[in-house]
């Protein structure tokens, strides 16, 4: 089970495999998504609503540097009145669909939480992304996305179509919302250890908090004391601990 590979849910269903007692390593609680697949369509929105001409125009007569949209003929309509481009409108529908996208709070119940995840998986469905049956505990339920890269690589665009339902984080727990996010997870971390889940943190590359994973010596037939109740406490205690 690898923690890192930013395919973890935060909160809420766990999309992978039920095969290990052992209960999964948390990715950071960062707004993540829950596949490989919609991380990166998350990145890539981002870099499509930043892109600038810095990055494809080139330099005028006058020094400056010219934009896809000042410079080429297409950005143009007659008399000289900009149209707009596919790059604009698709940055423009997934600023859209960011601003839609349902917010957790720090003390939504499971069954909320639960809820929203599933409605997001059930649009995944209904745009045609193949679905783990296999994760599927009782007849009705809701399954999770396959994670698959080949499998997400092809359906990238039903994701993005569906990113509207895909659940933020709680605000507590995303870095770019709380100035405390590093104080605050790394007291986290702390309490779990204090309650004796024998667990430490993971960093990213810029050494900024990546989640957490098992000590070595943590048991792995499931008879440790960790358990959904005790992370959720350990959760409103740091991130609930002060106004953000």
């Amino acid at each position: 089970m690898n923690h890192e590979n930013g395919q973890l849910l935060p909160h809420g269903p766990s999309p992978e495999a039920a095969d290990s007692p052992l209960p999964a390593p948390r990715a950071g609680r960062l707004a993540r998504a829950t596949v490989l697949g919609a991380a990166l369509l998350t990145a890539g929105l981002a870099l499509t609503s930043c892109t600038s001409g810095t990055d494809t125009g080139k330099e005028s007569s006058n020094g400056q540097v010219a934009s896809l949209e000042s410079s080429s003929p297409d950005a143009a309509g007659e008399g000289g009145s900009k149209i707009a481009s596919p790059r604009s409108s698709s940055a423009a529908a997934d600023a859209a669909a960011e601003a839609k996208r349902p917010v957790l709070r720090l003390d939504s119940s499971t069954e909320e939480v639960n809820r929203l995840w599933n409605s997001y998986w059930a649009c995944l469905q209904a745009h045609g992304v193949p679905m783990n049956q296999e994760r599927v505990e009782k007849a009705g339920d809701q399954a999770p996305p396959v994670q698959n890269q080949k499998v997400e690589d092809q359906y990238k665009a039903q994701y993005r179509a569906c990113l509207y339902k895909m659940p933020l984080q709680p605000v507590e727990e995303r870095p770019e919302t709380n100035p405390h996010y590093a104080d605050d997870y790394r007291h986290y971390v702390g309490c779990l250890r204090d309650k004796g889940v024998k667990v430490h943190e993971v960093f990213a590359a810029d050494g900024s908090p990546d989640g957490w994973t098992y000590d070595d010596d943590y048991p792995t037939d499931g008879s440790g004391p960790y358990t959904d109740k005790l992370d959720n406490d350990c959760r409103l205690e740091a991130f609930g601990g002060h106004d953000k």
